[in-house]
């Protein structure tokens, strides 16, 4: 294990000196010729939808058809009074070379990408104008932060807190080693979380407004789960640097590039 350790720490040592901070593209490593996160090629690339814009729902942050405010899903939960936060934030679409790099920060200590994919968020929320006391973010189990060296959630939200200066509290704790969600839906993504997570402190959320942080969210019931944990909390609010898009019917016209943010 302290090989492993070694050769990661070597590693990220190398990523840092190819990808060094603010001057490469944060998908492909090309140098930018002006200050942002993605070079040209990135963001003209065919199908390449980087930016998670256009009509979205207004809570869980997904695209929809503009005839609508909220997508089915979130119609259901709250018709159901399960749904506990109430809204996302994510200014990324999980797909393409967004999904890699966000691969690259999970499983091959990336971490030069938490301070970009951090900016990215801030720029997010900084439209939004919210009212937060607490930052806090969703936990990894001991396996799995043993595995990987660290929780990339947690770094994320540490970069957040310095940016917005509002504490970064660890309120919740994974105290089960859960299956991965990938290939499960909604329903079943839930029972995999059920009693795998407790709140730490009780108290501290009382009246607050809460930030829960994550790297990607996709059908919600991660942060769900976390967010019912905290019914003494006054608003919970979610953010993520990319939202997987259930709905695959949108093509690249659908959504109108912001240019080189």
């Amino acid at each position: 294990m302290k090989i492993k350790q070694a050769l990661k720490n070597i590693w990220n040592k190398i990523l840092d000196i190819i990808f060094p901070e603010d001057f490469k593209c944060i998908l492909c490593g090309k140098e930018l010729s002006a200050d942002g996160y993605f070079c040209d090629d990135c963001l003209n690339e065919k199908d390449n939808m980087i930016f998670n814009l256009g009509d979205r729902c207004e809570i869980c942050d997904t695209q929809i058809l503009p005839e609508n405010k909220i997508c089915d899903n979130c119609k259901e939960r709250k018709s159901h009074h399960n749904l506990y936060f109430k809204k996302c934030f994510c200014p990324l679409n999980y797909q393409g070379k967004v999904r890699s790099a966000i691969l690259k920060l999970k499983e091959d200590n990336a971490k030069y990408l938490v301070k970009p994919f951090a900016e990215l968020i801030f720029n997010r929320l900084k439209a939004e104008k919210l009212q937060l006391d607490i930052i806090t973010f969703v936990p990894s189990h001991k396996k799995t932060i043993r595995r990987r060296g660290y929780n990339q959630a947690k770094l994320l939200a540490e970069h957040l807190s310095t940016l917005l200066n509002i504490p970064c509290i660890e309120l919740l704790e994974k105290n089960v080693y859960t299956k991965k969600q990938k290939k499960l839906d909604y329903n079943k993504r839930q029972e995999n979380l059920k009693d795998s997570m407790r709140l730490l402190d009780k108290e501290i959320i009382k009246g607050k407004n809460i930030l829960i942080v994550d790297d990607v969210i996709t059908t919600c019931a991660t942060i769900n789960t976390c967010a019912s944990l905290m019914p003494k909390a006054k608003n919970i609010y979610a953010t993520a640097i990319a939202r997987r898009n259930l709905n695959t019917n949108f093509t690249k016209n659908d959504q109108k590039t912001p240019g080189n943010m």
